[in-house]
């Protein structure tokens, strides 16, 4: 029992990386088996796999481990709690091993029945004798830590010789030089390929070419074969998303055999709904580095009108501000209680893989969102995006109102309606008084008065509680919204869009596709196959950026932006300086934020037409309060300036800043000089909100400490 309490009082290590090796983590010797030291450590179970993988990743010697023989207790099986039980067991096995298949090599009797082939194609690479290997075991006492213990961790032979890798000699100008397997990132990038339409021949064509660029096979990944890649597109073209005729059957099989792709499921019962959290790995690793201390959004609801299950978008940004879903949620419902189990078993995953991730803020595009579970679940700032609403009047403006004169009237009075209630001295009545205005216009008032006017007392309520996010991260989801909108809802027949495991099977394969290959470095290599779901490029925003200022004219209720590649045509931009604008380009009839909007948007503020955008004028006010704080909260201020100042200004200019006499009111204005130049002011916000809020909540706590001491004396 002293080895047992020796094991059980080390420490659990998670190293914070995605994945980590055995040179990362400090191994500890306790008795062993026949009176040898075993080399063991304790990690969480749900990271065995980053473990296996980053050891397999060694660069000394690339391999990869296989499960060589597992033993696991039956969840039903009744068993007595004790010290040293064990509920699973599982030995991995350095894959150019146990046995050898070389000449003279020992092979076990249970694999003597093994006839060598003429040619190793249908194999990785012979078994070379590998003795390196480590031991798994999930304890009864603790179900969510592994002891590992790795006591031949030398990729060796009995002989203690070098047996694959560049260490061995006699692997030289062999596959054994590398590693049995081809990378993860090249079998999604196969995967991919093939499943947006690339040929087999055209991505071996591509890929020959880069290895000849390269000088010669340098790795594994430089001996990927035509046969590989032909079987897996084989695998593709047969297979089908219906696994049964029964939907929720289908699902509950493809949740079985994709358990790696599932961060939540729960099948319908009398009281909760179908719900099905989809993540792939890949989603789970850009989530890990473009979420931490920054940003996620939601697109929800999509395809409510189409689908039949509304699936629900998580996003983040990347540097390029364009919007990666890192995972999607299928339910019929968004209820505060349902949404609470899957965004805490998500949260759950992300930090088993990385204990120091934090959100920064969380944005929703629903007044109806639970705000209170997001801030309990995630622990940051909400803030709330109008773009949803905003493309909705667009869009059916464009269609139900023919005169554009009128249609930027009343886009502008609905835009001045908005902004009022942002701002905290608008109410309904404004919506009301619109719809007094305009009723000439009676197609579209008939479908605002349908669909939008119920809704506007909420929306008002979030508007006002709530900080509004910026028109660069508006136009990140709305060029999100349609890649999605392209890539899912494209089908010639209209009736899949009723099954759920349709859906399932498209957002893991085709969709999540597209999606990788955006962030793929070389898929310009492709381009002569892309086709109208592979649309990619720059957000509205970024291409705003890339028009000159000479090309924007302002007239009095318009301007003229002229095109960058010919100089002779133009776009006409109806209320410059709102985002309640229009324009008579193709993404502006969409219903979209164009960069012709944007970039007038952009030129009227420099120029003091127009004052700051709700989101400055809302940070602006609450860095004032900031400023304004009593004497016990100087820290908390203090704190929030330098928050504010730290990335903006130049040392000197710091300097000269604090000799000025009235040192509030510069550090203000030169805060919001800055703020206006830039497009990433959502993070300091909320950091300057969260502040705030803990100054209020302390002195409501000091002013009930003061009522309780004076009742005390009375």
């Amino acid at each position: 029992m002293a080895r047992w309490d020796e094991i059980l009082s080390l420490p659990v290590q998670n190293p914070p990386t995605l994945e980590f090796s055995s040179g990362e983590i400090v191994w500890s010797k306790v008795e062993g088996w026949r009176d040898k030291l075993d080399r063991v450590a304790l990690i969480p179970f749900a990271r065995v796999g980053d473990f296996v993988r980053g050891e397999s990743a060694n660069k000394d010697c690339p391999t990869r481990f296989h499960v060589e023989a597992r033993r696991r207790r039956s969840s039903s099986a009744s068993y007595k709690p004790k010290v040293d039980g064990i509920l699973e067991y599982i030995l991995y096995w350095c894959s150019f091993g146990p046995d050898d298949h070389r000449k003279g090599g020992i092979v076990r009797p249970s694999r003597n029945t093994y006839v060598p082939k003429k040619k190793n194609a249908g194999r990785p690479n012979t078994k070379r004798g590998c003795t390196c290997h480590f031991i798994v075991k999930r304890l009864i006492a603790e179900p969510s830590v592994a002891l590992i213990i790795y006591n031949n961790d030398k990729h060796v032979d009995k002989n203690g010789s070098p047996c694959h890798g560049p260490q061995d000699k006699k692997a030289a100008g062999t596959r054994a030089m590398f590693a049995p397997y081809i990378s993860e990132d090249l079998r999604l990038r196969v995967l991919s390929l093939l499943h947006v339409g690339v040929s087999v021949e055209t991505i071996m064509q591509r890929h020959n070419e880069s290895v000849e660029r390269q000088g010669g096979p340098c790795n594994r990944d430089d001996l990927l074969t035509h046969r590989y890649v032909r079987r897996q597109e084989r695998s593709i073209r047969r297979s089908t998303y219906e696994l049964d005729p029964d939907d929720a059957i289908s699902i509950n099989m493809w949740v079985e055999s994709h358990q790696s792709h599932v961060f939540f499921y729960e099948d319908f019962s009398d009281n909760d709904p179908f719900t099905l959290g989809i993540q792939t790995e890949w989603q789970l690793q850009q989530m890990i580095q473009f979420g931490n201390r920054s940003i996620v959004a939601s697109d929800s609801r999509f395809g409510t009108n189409k689908l039949k299950y509304p699936l629900y978008s998580l996003i983040v940004f990347n540097s390029d501000n364009k919007a990666i879903p890192v995972a999607w949620v299928i339910t019929p419902r968004f209820s505060s209680a349902d949404a609470h189990r899957w965004m805490r078993a998500l949260y759950n995953r992300i930090h088993t893989k990385d204990p120091t991730w934090n959100l920064a803020g969380f944005i929703v595009d629903d007044p109806a969102a639970d705000v209170l579970t997001i801030r309990d679940v995630f622990q940051c700032s909400v803030l709330v995006s109008f773009w949803r609403v905003r493309h909705a009047w667009h869009k059916n403006l464009v269609k139900k109102c023919t005169e554009s004169e009128m249609r930027a009237e009343m886009l502008s009075r609905l835009g001045q309606a908005v902004d009022d209630i942002c701002k905290g001295h608008g109410t309904v009545e404004l919506f009301e008084d619109c719809m007094e205005d305009f009723i000439d216009a009676s197609e579209f008032m008939d479908y605002f008065k349908a669909v939008w006017y119920p809704r506007i007392g909420t929306w008002t309520t979030a508007l006002k509680t709530l900080p509004l996010a910026s028109q660069e991260t508006s136009a990140a989801m709305e060029f999100y919204h349609n890649q999605l909108k392209r890539r899912l809802l494209n089908e010639k027949n209209p009736n899949v869009y009723q099954r759920a495991d349709w859906l399932v099977d498209k957002l893991g394969t085709k969709v999540h596709s597209y999606f990788w290959l955006d962030e793929y470095s070389e898929k310009d290599d492709f381009a002569r196959y892309w086709k109208d779901e592979w649309v990619s490029g720059l957000t509205s925003w970024r291409k705003a950026l890339k028009i000159p200022d000479a090309n924007v004219v302002i007239e009095c209720k318009s301007a003229k932006v002229t095109d960058q590649l010919d100089g002779d045509k133009t776009y006409i931009v109806r209320n410059p300086g709102s985002q309640f604008g229009t324009c008579n380009c193709s993404w502006a009839d969409m219903g979209y934020l164009c960069e012709h909007m944007l970039k007038v948007i952009k030129v009227c503020r420099e120029k003091g037409y127009i004052t700051s955008s709700i989101s400055l004028l809302q940070y602006s006010q609450t860095l004032m309060d900031m400023l304004h704080c009593s004497t016990h909260d100087s820290l908390i201020r203090d704190h929030a300036v330098s928050l504010a100042m730290l990335p903006m200004l130049q040392p000197e200019k710091l300097i000269l800043s604090c000799h000025s006499g009235t040192s509030g009111q510069v550090v203000v204005g030169l805060v919001l000089k800055w703020v206006c130049s830039s497009s990433h002011n959502n993070i300091l916000y909320i950091e300057i909100s969260d502040k705030l809020r803990e100054r209020r909540v302390f002195g409501q706590n000091k002013e009930l400490l003061n009522e309780k001491e004076k009742k005390r004396k009375l």
